[in-house]
């Protein structure tokens, strides 16, 4: 399904070349363009293109060897405010990566998987209002993370995750799409290459054979539109898959070249002859390989002739070694996935208990839990003195929309709903965090008020009605208006049931005394 997201001309453009500049950062990093998109974005109120920017920002350090610390957290951060999962992922999966690449020198710190499961979790919660460009980038970067920590069956299930993703829009955005296309065929090969050069180092030829031709399949995908250098690694690539299947090896030069026929004798059992050719191709090929390759080069080298046998059986032993902490540790990564799936679902399941879903604030549950809590605080820890010297001041407003019955008759129950949920809304801005707003049910509503000194609620509630009375209510209907009364009991804690009560007796007297109005104790 296209993903629905609403976005102006201006704003998908702003994201298309923020993504452009992702790319050309890794080795055409263009500065001047990268500020003016930031300033662009930042005037415009774009979150998302910004989060890009600092991508961007991050990327372009790493080619010149300088800390991108600072924007990977910056990213973390704009991702938590923006409140989107897929972009939170996103940049949750970018920290992870970072802390893969260092986890050889780094002993202390956040632990990569585990930041790699909460980016798989986020993903999860990504749905379709957001840009398929951002859900791809974040499915991209996850596969990234799991290639690093070497659970490539996960980053395998990403990258074809990714692959219907981007099969999603049809020819929204071409541009990028074709970018992402690019960066999955790519990390494809390597992670083929990968997998397969650690099957051979374990003697598992037919495997690699395997996982090698299952990548062969998808044939050549570069083409003028490449940036050179990736069309290079590419055909690299496929030439050392095509050496470990064992089919016709295509067109290479120089040291893939040597490589490659290294592998070949290797699998011909021709251990002299892949040894001088392992020994020839050298540390540095002149493109990139994954790590499993260069292991396996060395492998291949040290199996010449006059080897000590006892080390080449060493170094089978840790090469298997290897394989199977792999294989646990991938293991273990599904649990961890599932327990944290299981945590998030029941946390859901809580939410929904205790929160009202057309308002988004308490429900009656979360009310009732709300005073439990205090009871449970007040019997553990003596209570606090204000300057009345009673226990801390709490407060409480009832709070009932005026001739709601009439708003459902002359409006619809439609409407009726939207001024309720907007009600929550004006609420919801009214409470702090030590607050309760509540819908007890129907249009009555509930505010708890903690640690208020006399005077504070009244000067509250009339803030609430005065915001009510305020609001564009007409946008909703032609010739809406609606007005709430608040009933306001101020006490100690200890009161608290007694004050609900006396509340609720404000509020009545409000609505005798002609409604739309505070009356308060």
């Amino acid at each position: 399904m296209p993903d629905r997201v609403a976005l102006s001309a201006v704003h998908e453009a702003a994201i298309e070349h923020a993504y452009r500049l992702i790319e050309t950062a890794q080795g055409h990093n263009d500065p001047a363009a990268v500020d003016r998109a930031e300033r662009e974005a930042t005037a415009h109120g774009w979150t998302d293109v910004r989060l890009l920017i600092h991508m961007t920002r991050s990327l372009a350090c790493l080619e010149d060897g300088l800390d991108d610390t600072a924007h990977v957290e910056a990213m973390v951060d704009g991702a938590v405010v923006l409140g989107d999962p897929a972009m939170l992922a996103l940049a949750v999966a970018l920290k992870a990566l970072r802390c893969a690449g260092r986890r050889r020198t780094a002993t202390t710190g956040e632990s990569a998987a585990s930041l790699l499961v909460q980016a798989v979790v986020l993903l999860d919660e990504a749905d379709r209002t957001v840009p398929v460009v951002h859900r791809a980038a974040a499915l991209i970067e996850v596969a990234c993370v799991a290639h690093e920590l070497g659970f490539w069956e996960l980053a395998l299930e990403y990258y074809e995750l990714t692959e219907k993703t981007l099969a999603e829009p049809g020819d929204r955005w071409g541009e990028t799409i074709r970018r992402q296309a690019r960066v999955v065929s790519i990390n494809s090969f390597d992670l083929a290459l990968d997998w397969a050069s650690c099957l051979v180092a374990i003697g598992e030829w037919d495997a690699a054979a395997g996982r090698a031709g299952t990548a062969l399949v998808t044939g050549d995908p570069t083409d003028a539109d490449w940036p050179p250098v990736w069309v290079e690694e590419v055909h690299g690539m496929r030439h050392l898959l095509s050496a470990i299947a064992g089919g016709i090896r295509t067109p290479a030069e120089g040291r893939v070249a040597a490589l490659g026929g290294a592998i070949a004798a290797a699998r011909a059992g021709d251990a002299e002859l892949a040894a001088a050719l392992a020994e020839e191709a050298g540390e540095d090929l002149g493109v990139p390989v994954p790590t499993g390759t260069k292991l396996l080069r060395m492998c291949i080298a040290a199996k010449g002739p006059g080897a000590n046998k006892a080390a080449i059986r060493y170094g089978d032993e840790l090469a298997t070694l290897r394989w199977n902490d792999r294989l646990d540790r991938m293991s273990g990564m599904r649990d961890a996935i599932a327990v944290e799936r299981r945590r998030r679902d029941h946390e859901q399941l809580r939410k929904e208990l205790v929160v009202d879903e057309l308002t988004g604030l308490a429900n009656r549950r979360g009310y009732q839990a709300y005073l439990a809590a205090l009871d449970e605080h007040r019997g553990s820890r003596p209570g606090e003195i204000d300057d009345r010297g009673d226990e801390s001041a709490y407060a409480v407003m009832m709070i009932d929309v005026d001739h709601f019955k009439a708003v459902n008759d002359g409006f619809g129950h439609d409407v009726g709903d939207l001024v309720l949920a907007r009600l929550g809304q004006i609420l919801a801005v009214h409470v702090r965090q030590i607050d309760l707003a509540a819908r007890l049910g129907g249009d009555e509503f509930v505010v708890i008020l903690a640690d208020v000194h006399t005077g504070v609620p009244a000067a509250r509630a009339q803030q609430i009605l005065d915001a009510v009375r305020s609001h564009p209510w007409d946008e909703l209907a032609a010739g809406l208006t609606v007005s709430v009364s608040i009933g306001v009991h101020h006490g100690s804690r200890g009161e608290l049931p007694s004050l609900l009560s006396d509340a609720d007796r404000s509020l009545y007297q409000a609505k005798h005394d002609g409604r739309g109005r505070v009356w308060a104790n």
